[in-house]
């Protein structure tokens, strides 16, 4: 039972991923102008906010993977709740946590600023002239 509930929750947290997936791609899609679309930017873009979404959504599975593990009516910890079971519960989730922040900081201080910097530095008419440097 406990890893039909744990398995569960981990596969509604990947059906919300691919949902937000969706939003932030139509999100990225609708709010561009359709003269400056440039297809690494929209990547790049629809990539961060899914992974800044994912991190925040991976509270409330925090939540429901940890309380999963008491019972609500006895207030102690159910049978299968083994020190070993809830330590690999706690041991997945901060590798998820870890994961997930080092994901956001390094899109943040490197990815989205070089993302940024090579779409401003592309000149159509110097690419077409041959005198791009880029």
């Amino acid at each position: 039972m406990a890893l039909i509930q744990s398995t569960l929750i981990w596969v509604v947290y990947a059906v919300v991923i691919a949902l937000v997936i969706a939003i932030a791609s139509i999100f990225v899609y609708l709010y561009q102008s359709p003269r400056e679309r440039s297809a690494t930017v929209s990547i790049v873009c629809i990539f961060t906010l899914t992974s800044l979404l994912a991190t925040l959504l991976l509270l409330p599975v925090d939540v429901a993977l940890v309380s999963s593990t008491t019972s609500s009516k006895l207030g102690r910890r159910k049978d299968w709740a083994t020190d070993a079971r809830v330590d690999n519960i706690v041991y997945t989730l901060k590798i998820v946590y870890y994961a997930l922040y080092s994901l956001d900081a390094v899109l943040c201080l490197l990815v989205i600023p070089f993302t940024y910097f090579w779409y401003e530095e592309y000149d159509e008419v110097a690419a077409e002239e041959g005198t791009q440097t880029i």
